[in-house]
Formats: structure tokens, C-alpha cells, sequence
């Protein structure tokens, strides 16, 4: 049997005793084979004698997944190989919020403002509207690619490739009760790795469920973007998310937080203020309330930013949207463009 391209060896062993076992290892895995090594002995000795035996990196336990993934990308990545599409996950902490709304604008901004290339995945297979906000009509939605990732060409990617704009593109779905709404974490992972080939970004609309695959896309995003509203309940889950979420991404790539509908209630939201100090990190965004412009945006299917390019809320998208891609400098750091991870996102061999 082959040996894999990377091992992942957890120990509390060290000295000369973990020496002599990564040797007994060496002898069995062929040559090139990465060994990534978690242990628990801080010393600089010990680790200059383990990087000399050809270990490809060492961690201290405890370790979160994201400074696992960032390590196993400092081992395959390839600086001439061809930069990868930034990943942008949006997830809404309650149904309702806006979530599609955020990331379809969010995209509009990306292609029409910031002139870069993105594709809108819309994952809720059910009840998506992505196509439906762009004015679009699906014949063969991402439901199809899905079905059958391993078949997908060039040509056959085209087809099902949806045009709102020269920049803009979106896989929509046919939005029917009859799509399987748990979607298979391989076949998404090898149609992902697909689409990241042919564009510069990819912003995913989730639905709002939390299940294995919904959660392994918002921890292996290069960002993940929780939208709430200013109330109590809100406030709760987005609590419990970002907790969540952070623990896994890691210190680097913490999520980030937009508050959505803002000044609907003035008098009975919570504060942006109180949303900070529960979360410990503050909102990127803060998009206003306006049923008039965006009523008359989703009635055209319109983008708001056709409809009232100086809106204030275009201009929360605009600044999003250069969070996003590293055109600003925000609160919080987001992760390294062109990234490999482990999961959803891997590059082919």
C-alpha cells in the first residue's frame, strides 16, 4: 500500500523516546511522504532535532482546525501553481435575516465595483432565490452538478453557468421540495474544486440549517460571514456561532459579523454597542432598513446598487465586499488568498 501524501501524529512523547519512534516510522512510509506532528513539549532543541529528521512541521496541543489547515498549507502549496477562488460563506444566525440579500449584493459589488470575477453558488436547494433576485431563469441548476460532480467539463460547466453581468455569474437551483436538502460533503467538495478553477471568487449562500456539511463549509471558507438583526434572539445565536465557528477557523481567521435591517426598530433593537461586547468582536457591516428601495429592487429583480448606487446600504456591500478581498483592512483579519485546505477545498492531485 502506498503511503499518504501527509500523516498527522499526535503525541505527548518527546526526547530521544519520540526520536526513536518517528525513525521506526521513516522506514515505513515512502520517499516524500509529509509528516505533520502534534506534541506538547514547548522546547526549541527538540524542535530543531525533529525538523532535522525531516519533519514537515510541529504544533503544540491544543491546536484549533484552522492553524491545522494553515500548517498543511504551508507543506503543499505550490507558488507557481494557479491561485485558487477565494471562498466567501454567508450564513444567516436565524432565518429571515437577509442572508441572500447580503450575498447577492455583496457579489453585485465584487463584479461591478470592484471588477473581479464571481460566481454565486446558492446551496439552499429547496427554497433558493438567488437566480430568482438576479432575474434569472434555471433549467440545470448547481442541483445537477451535484448529482454527478465527476462529470462535469468545461463545456457542461457553461451550460449550467448563469450570466448576470460580464463579472457576475451565479449557479442557481430550481428551488424544488423535491432536492435533497443534506447535501453530500465529497460531491460538494469535488464540484467546490471545480468552480474555484474558473473564477477569483465564489460566495456561497447557505441555508439556514446546521448540519455536517452546512458547518464544514462556514470552518474551511477563506471567510465566513454570520448575518443577524439587532434583536435579542439574534443576539443570542450569533453568540453561539461566532463561539463556535472561532474555536475551529482559528485566532486568523475569526468570522465575521453583519447586522442586517438596521434602525428597523430603533426604539427596541439592541445596540451595536451590546451586539460587540457579547460577541467580542464587532459587526463589519451595518446595512439600514429600507423596504421602499429594496422592494422595488426585488420586484425588478434588481441588484440595489441598480436601482440607488448611492444608497447607504450599497455602501455597507461595497465596504464588505472590499473586507472580503483584502482591498481594506478591517478589525478582523481574514485568511491568506489562494489558500488549501484539507476538506471542501483541496486542490486536485
Amino acid at each position: 500500500m502506498p503511503t499518504p501524501q501527509l500523516i498527522l501524529v499526535e503525541t505527548a512523547l518527546s526526547g530521544d523516546e519520540l526520536l526513536g519512534l518517528l525513525d521506526s516510522l521513516a522506514e515505513n512510509c515512502d520517499a516524500g511522504t509529509h509528516v505533520l506532528l502534534v506534541g506538547t513539549d514547548n522546547d526549541i532543541v527538540q524542535y530543531r532535532a525533529l525538523i532535522s529528521r525531516g519533519i514537515s512541521d510541529y504544533l503544540l496541543a491544543p491546536l484549533t482546525i484552522g492553524a491545522l489547515i494553515e500548517a498543511a498549507e504551508r507543506i503543499f502549496i505550490d507558488p507557481d501553481a494557479p491561485q485558487l477562488a477565494r471562498v466567501f460563506a454567508f450564513y444567516g444566525a436565524e432565518g429571515g435575516v437577509g442572508t441572500s440579500t447580503v450575498a447577492e449584493n455583496v457579489a453585485w459589488a465584487i463584479g461591478t465595483v470592484l471588477d473581479e470575477d464571481v460566481t454565486v453558488l446558492d446551496l439552499d436547494l429547496c427554497f433558493g432565490t438567488v437566480a430568482f433576485a438576479y432575474n434569472l431563469e434555471v433549467s440545470q441548476g448547481i442541483e445537477d452538478i451535484l448529482a454527478s460532480p465527476d462529470r462535469i467539463d468545461e463545456q457542461l460547466y457553461q451550460r449550467y453557468l448563469l450570466h448576470h453581468s460580464e463579472r457576475v455569474a451565479v449557479l442557481g437551483n430550481r428551488a424544488s421540495l423535491d432536492n435533497d436538502a443534506n447535501i453530500d460533503p465529497d460531491a460538494l467538495s469535488e464540484a467546490l474544486n471545480f468552480i474555484r478553477q474558473h473564477t477569483a471568487n465564489v460566495v456561497i449562500d447557505l441555508p439556514h440549517l446546521w448540519t455536517d456539511w452546512v458547518r464544514q463549509v462556514l470552518v474551511e471558507a477563506d471567510e465566513a460571514v454570520i448575518i443577524g438583526v439587532q434583536d435579542l434572539a439574534a443576539l443570542r445565536d450569533l453568540k453561539n456561532i461566532v463561539e463556535v465557528l472561532n474555536k475551529e477557523r482559528g485566532e486568523e481567521s475569526k468570522v465575521k459579523v453583519v447586522l442586517n435591517h438596521s434602525g428597523l426598530s430603533r426604539k427596541t433593537e439592541v445596540p451595536a454597542k451590546e451586539f460587540e461586547e457579547a460577541m467580542g468582536v464587532a459587526p463589519v457591516a451595518m446595512v439600514p432598513h429600507d423596504v421602499i428601495v429594496f422592494g422595488q429592487a426585488a420586484n425588478n429583480g434588481q441588484m440595489l446598487g441598480d436601482v440607488n448606487r448611492k444608497h447607504k446600504a450599497v455602501e455597507s456591500y461595497i465596504a464588505l465586499a472590499k473586507a472580503l478581498t483584502g482591498r481594506t483592512v478591517t478589525r478582523v483579519k481574514g485568511r491568506k488568498k489562494g489558500k488549501l485546505s484539507l476538506g471542501l477545498f483541496k486542490k486536485k492531485p
